[in-house]
């Protein structure tokens, strides 16, 4: 006999936090979708714009997932509960890789498109990413599986402080490039890629920051309490990065060729870019 007892008004708060983050991703995308049309559509397909598209979309779909199965929690538990958490887990975890990666690929512009530090980087965030799928996995079964509930163990903890670690590497790896790249400060599009990376990084730092202490303080039907936020941030400031380096790129062509034209200069403004933002697909955020 099953003498558990679910607490459901966590469950009710999680499923509410879920529904508010479904809000605010939903009025960003109405507000980014004009950005989105004009950066995005029309173009070809690459990895980057694949990349995108899955950062974009699918924390909806993660989103959904939160608020079914937390409301079901409160009514009998979930269906097929291991494979259940095994997808929710899959998706709102390949949701914030792919943002992850949209990162990546600016912090490797960023470094000249070094190809070493890029295989380095993917190797990196690669482990860090198995690593996070074998302890939500371990601790969903752990926690739920006797129950069927929507819960994680205390170990989901160290999930977020790893991607927080992630995030707090890359963002040493952008303040060092900066410091050694002072003579290209007055590039618009150089500025942008080191503004938006560290607002993101500290953006999202906070985020999982509060995860972490949030899943150890409070009882376990809170553990997706801040799931549906992370998810947000992820997607939001992931497609803000390539709206931004779209918008700084194609500004910069625009003056290069006013200039060009009206006999200011007799050949295009290099504008002191990273050599392989126009000619690497993986690395193009403004060709993809």
């Amino acid at each position: 006999m099953n003498d558990y007892f679910p607490d459901s008004v966590g469950f009710q708060t999680v499923a509410y936090t879920a529904v508010a983050s479904i809000a605010v991703l939903l009025f960003d995308f109405i507000i980014t979708f004009d950005s989105e049309v004009r950066w995005t559509w029309g173009r070809e397909w690459g990895i980057t714009r694949i990349i995108f598209i899955v950062s974009r979309y699918l924390p909806f779909v993660g989103l959904a997932m939160t608020v079914y199965y937390s409301v079901g929690s409160t009514h009998g538990g979930i269906p097929n509960h291991g494979t259940s958490t095994d997808v929710y887990d899959g998706v709102r975890w390949l949701g914030i890789a792919a943002s992850e990666l949209l990162l990546v690929l600016r912090t490797y512009v960023v470094w000249g498109c070094d190809k070493r530090f890029l295989i380095l980087t993917l190797t990196f965030t690669t482990v860090v990413s198995v690593v996070v799928l074998v302890i939500s996995d371990v601790s969903a079964s752990e926690s739920g599986d006797s129950t069927g509930v929507f819960e994680g163990g205390r170990n989901s903890s160290i999930v977020y402080g790893l991607l927080m670690l992630v995030e707090l590497v890359l963002m040493a790896l952008t303040l060092y490039k900066r410091c050694k790249s002072f003579r290209l400060e007055g590039s618009p599009l150089v500025i942008t890629l080191y503004r938006d990376g560290v607002v993101y990084i500290l953006c999202i730092t906070l985020v999982s920051m509060a995860n972490c202490i949030s899943i150890i303080l409070l009882p376990p039907s809170y553990t997706g309490l801040l799931a549906g936020p992370q998810l947000v941030t992820h997607s939001v400031l992931a497609s803000r990065i390539l709206f931004n380096l779209r918008a700084m790129s194609d500004l910069q062509n625009t003056v290069a060729d006013e200039l060009t034209s009206l006999g200011v200069v007799s050949q295009p403004i290099a504008f002191q870019t990273p050599p392989c933002t126009d000619h690497t697909e993986l690395c193009d955020f403004t060709n993809c």
